[in-house]
Order: C-alpha cells, then sequence, then structure tokens
C-alpha cells in the first residue's frame, strides 16, 4: 500500500495489486489501475502511455514549446513536479530540459525534498540547479512567522517563488517554465475565483501564459489535463522518489476545500472535472473582454526585478524589507541551550512539553516536561484551549527528531505564542 500526504494533510492511497484477468487496451498484461473517467482496468505500461499520450497533446495543441527551446522544470519533490519531469523527458528526448529546486530553508522540510530532487534527476537523467535560499539570500521561510505575515506563510512562499522562477529563468536563459499543475488544481482555482468574483484572473488562469515583459520566461501547464489521482498512481509506477513529509506551513486554502468538494461531486459523475475545465476555457474565458489596459513594468529599486507596484518595489523586496526589521528570529534552541536556562532563574519563564513517550525519556534535563499528545494537531479548538492558560511562558518542545515539536511551534508562533522546538542535533535536517 502506497500512501501520500499533501500539505495540508490531504492523503491518497494506492495499492498495487491485479484488479481483472486482461488489459482493456493491450489485452496481453495483468491490469493494475483503473482509469476512473473512463472505467478502464489498465496494465501499468497502457496508462503510462494514456498520460504520455495527454502531455503530447497538450504541448503540441497550445503550442507550449519547441525543438529550439530551453525548458525548466521546477521541482518540489512531491508527487506532481517529479511526473511533470518523468513524462517530459520521456516524450520529448530531443528538448533541452533543465531541473531546478528552491530549496526554501523550510526546517525538516526542505533538505528532506532536495534529496528526493536529487535522486529523481539521478533516475530520469535530468541535470538539476539547486537555489538556497538561506545561503544566498540569508532568510528562510520559517522567518516570516515574526512578522504580520505570521499566518499568510503560503503567500509569502507564493509571492517569493514566483520572483525566482522569473529571475532563474533568466539567468539560466531559459525561454519556458513547465509547472505540475494538473486538472485538479486548474479546476478548484477557478472555481474559488468565479465564486470571489476575480474573473480577472480567471481570464488569465489558461495552460500557456506568455511572457508579460521582455525577456520573462513562457510559464506552460503540461499536466493541466491529467486528474491528481492518476498522477499519485503514475508516480508510484513508475517508483519516482518522492519526499516523505508535507511541508510544516500546508494550509488548509479555500482551493484545497474546494478539490474535496470536487471529489464529493466526482462520485456522482466522474466527468465532472473534465466538463468544467471544458465549461472554463472553451465558453466562460473566450465571453470575458480583456481589458486593453497595458501594464507598464520598470526595474524594482531594491533588486532591479521588473516589477507593476507604483510605489517602484517589488512584492518580494517589500516582504524582506519587512523580515529585515526583525532583530531576532530564534525557533529552535540546543539542549545545552536549555540546561544553561535551568540552571538560571530564567526558568520560571519556561515550560517544557513533551512529544515522546514518559518511559522514553532518559535525560534529567527534561524530565519534568509536561506530556502533550500528537493528535492536537487534528484539533483545532483542544490545541489552543491546552495552550491558553500559557501565553504568558516561554514554551519549548521535545520530541523524537524535532519534527513534530516544530510544527507546534509553528502553529503557536502563527498566534503570537513564545515557542520553541528542542532541536535534536542528531536528527536535525
Amino acid at each position: 500500500m502506497a500512501t501520500y500526504i499533501k500539505c495540508g494533510g490531504e492523503e491518497f492511497t494506492f495499492e498495487l495489486k491485479p484488479i481483472g484477468k486482461v488489459c482493456q487496451l493491450c489485452k496481453k498484461e495483468t491490469p493494475i489501475v483503473t482509469l476512473s473517467t473512463q472505467k478502464l482496468k489498465l496494465c501499468k505500461s497502457c496508462f503510462s502511455s494514456i498520460q504520455e499520450r495527454r502531455v503530447l497533446e497538450a504541448v503540441k495543441k497550445y503550442k507550449m514549446f519547441g525543438p529550439s527551446d530551453r525548458v525548466g522544470i521546477f521541482l518540489s519533490g512531491g508527487k506532481d513536479s517529479a511526473v511533470l519531469a518523468y513524462l517530459l523527458r520521456k516524450v520529448f528526448p530531443d528538448i533541452f530540459f533543465q531541473g531546478i529546486y528552491l530549496n526554501l530553508g523550510i526546517r525538516y522540510y526542505s533538505d528532506y525534498a532536495q534529496k528526493a530532487v536529487e535522486a529523481l534527476c539521478a533516475k530520469i537523467d535530468l541535470p538539476l540547479y539547486v537555489y538556497s535560499l538561506p545561503e544566498k539570500e540569508s532568510f528562510r521561510i520559517d522567518d516570516f512567522v515574526f512578522t504580520s505575515f505570521k499566518d499568510k506563510i503560503c503567500s509569502v512562499c507564493g509571492t517569493i517563488k514566483r520572483y525566482l522562477f522569473s529571475k532563474l529563468a533568466r539567468e539560466l536563459k531559459l525561454s519556458v517554465i513547465a509547472t505540475g499543475h494538473h486538472l485538479d488544481d486548474l479546476i478548484s482555482t477557478y472555481l474559488t475565483l468565479f465564486l470571489s468574483g476575480d474573473f480577472e484572473s480567471i481570464r488569465r488562469l489558461k495552460p500557456v501564459n506568455p511572457p508579460l515583459y521582455p525577456g520573462q520566461a513562457k510559464k506552460v501547464k503540461p499536466l493541466f489535463q491529467i486528474p491528481e489521482k492518476e498522477i499519485f498512481m503514475l508516480a508510484h509506477l513508475m517508483e519516482l522518489p518522492l519526499e516523505g513529509c508535507s511541508c510544516p506551513h500546508g494550509e488548509l486554502t479555500p482551493a484545497k476545500k474546494t478539490k474535496r468538494w470536487l471529489s464529493s461531486l466526482e462520485e456522482e459523475n466522474r466527468t465532472i472535472k473534465y466538463q468544467l475545465l471544458s465549461i472554463f476555457l472553451h465558453k466562460f474565458i473566450p465571453l470575458l473582454k480583456e481589458e486593453k489596459t497595458v501594464e507598464t513594468f520598470s526595474p524594482c529599486t531594491k533588486c532591479g526585478e521588473p516589477t507593476t507596484s507604483p510605489n517602484g518595489i517589488c512584492g518580494r523586496c517589500r516582504r524582506v524589507d519587512l523580515l529585515n526589521r526583525v532583530p531576532e528570529r530564534r525557533l529552535e534552541l540546543s539542549l545545552e541551550e536549555w540546561e544553561k536556562i535551568q540552571a538560571s532563574p530564567e526558568r520560571e519563564e519556561w515550560i517544557l512539553f513533551s512529544l515522546r513517550e514518559r518511559e522514553d525519556i532518559t535525560m534529567d534535563i527534561l524530565s519534568s516536561a509536561k506530556e502533550v499528545s500528537p493528535d492536537l494537531l487534528l484539533e483545532e479548538k483542544k490545541f489552543f484551549k491546552t495552550f491558553k492558560p500559557f501565553r504568558k511562558k516561554k514554551l519549548l518542545f521535545y520530541c523524537y527528531s524535532g519534527r513534530l515539536g516544530y510544527l507546534f511551534t509553528l502553529k503557536l508562533r502563527k498566534h503570537s505564542f513564545q515557542a520553541y522546538n528542542l532541536r535534536v542535533a542528531e536528527n536535525y535536517s
């Protein structure tokens, strides 16, 4: 049984086992996958061939790239970008593709994801360029929990990634950027924008987005016709290396909630997503009038990248400027630092919480810890009810690897608690 947990807690499972006597396409091999929209029982080879054909058709129909293009694939360590890279390398062996990984410095996540990306690129023979935010720019996405964006980390992350997409594409001389947005992504975003009345963003959301200014790379979505569940199954069937954990900043956004609603509709109408895609692309968007106002780009006064901001400072630089005003961005303590605190009068200001079993705590310095259940993360009201009495204290969390304690720390920091994680050196990443 293969399991994949997404940011926000959504889970996919897939059991590799025979589901019939013979594949309904090749009539030779044993079927192990069901193509849900057509109720076809397929073997591994035929299932992969269908996905390859979908990508080939999408690229050709929408003229996403050609023989002379240099195509960048931004990899995250997740299933979508992994399948995108695998399919593009297989379907277009003569096109130049460049893998790119943005290490955003997210503790207990980014380094793990980078290892998965490196393994993937080695497996499919894809050149890889790694850009480390902490090394190049001296900050991490985590640091924004100390700013007014503490409860909008995903939004900040998106702003910084889009900035780097364009910047790195230019520096690496890439003419096209391919992203792993799939059918579920596109439809859920369309519906979310529709319900909020943002028709201009709907008009702009297409399988291909041309450059907004000279020198910017074209952005394409070769997977836009493939359902998310089928991407997960293909990643498992092809044994593509994936990161084994979800981002600790994962949020249940409106678009993710819409995806859940779509999944419930799909139980009654298995082609609902394709119907909605056709309605938006071929009927609704053509009705929307394109605004004739031309956006004027000028160099950002801070970094020099193009921006339309009235004050001349791009969105990325405004957020980084805000971060630079934070004097200290500390989220973790070492065991040695905790020992010093315990030996000082300052210890009265602190409370240690353990996410481990009591019998696993062998050091006296940790024996006074209050026990809390990791399951609190799943119960919003109970979570804050548990920690509300300690709002004026400094809270320190301790667990096996540090990751779970870090999740507690981030969640409380986003609600203005003074929370820290106890870093376990041998397990730290």
